[in-house]
């Protein structure tokens, strides 16, 4: 039987073909009745569909969504790591930062990952504005995944999910990409003064 953190991250990748595959009329009601599975209901699903190769780990989500295979909402990237909103956030500005490297984390947020989280912490904070962030970190598939959500309210990481709409996730993206204007100082201008020194008496 899957566990219920098992049974999300299937939901998020069968959504993730869901929104790449389906006709857009269609793709709401699809996306409702994968999020009202319960885990059992969701293993025979997948079951009946052939589809268990979500669980294995050289399918996995996350590493589809390094390649580019699964489609996602970046805010950024670097050599070891990418940034993407949550599909099922648990808040507005959900983000999940995924580790290129297929492996697990033996303790924690690796020391090679840190700037990367703080970077996105902080961009979520001054973009967002919430009380406080929430961290937590996943190891599904063989894949470690560090999870960070706003909290604006009483949100924690059992708090009730709700699918996105691929056009809520593109403002969601835009906002927090978008550069603040820098506001240009007016150009002083230099008076230039003639000074006249008083005539040298020899």
């Amino acid at each position: 039987m899957l566990s219920e953190e098992q049974a999300e991250q299937i939901r998020n990748q069968i959504i993730s073909r869901i929104d790449s595959n389906f006709p857009e009329d269609k793709r709401e009601d699809a996306r409702q009745q994968i999020l009202s599975m319960n885990p059992d209901e969701l293993e025979n699903f997948v079951s009946k569909n052939s589809m268990n190769n979500l669980t294995k780990e050289n399918k996995c989500i996350f590493c589809s969504i390094i390649s580019g295979e699964a489609e996602s909402y970046r805010i950024d990237e670097k050599n070891n790591a990418v940034a993407v909103l949550e599909i099922n956030p648990i808040s507005k500005g959900h983000v999940l930062i995924i580790p290129k490297e297929h492996a697990q984390f033996k303790k924690g947020i690796p020391k090679s990952l840190s700037p990367f989280v703080n970077k996105i912490s902080k961009k979520l904070e001054k973009k967002l504005k919430p009380k406080k962030l929430g961290t937590t970190i996943a190891n599904l598939f063989g894949h470690s995944v560090i999870s960070i959500f706003p909290v604006y309210n009483n949100e924690n990481a059992n708090s009730k999910r709700r699918a996105m709409t691929p056009e809520e996730l593109e403002e969601m993206q835009k906002l927090i990409l978008e550069e603040p204007e820098k506001t240009k100082k007016p150009k002083t201008e230099k008076i230039k003064e003639k000074i006249r020194l008083p005539r040298r008496i020899p």
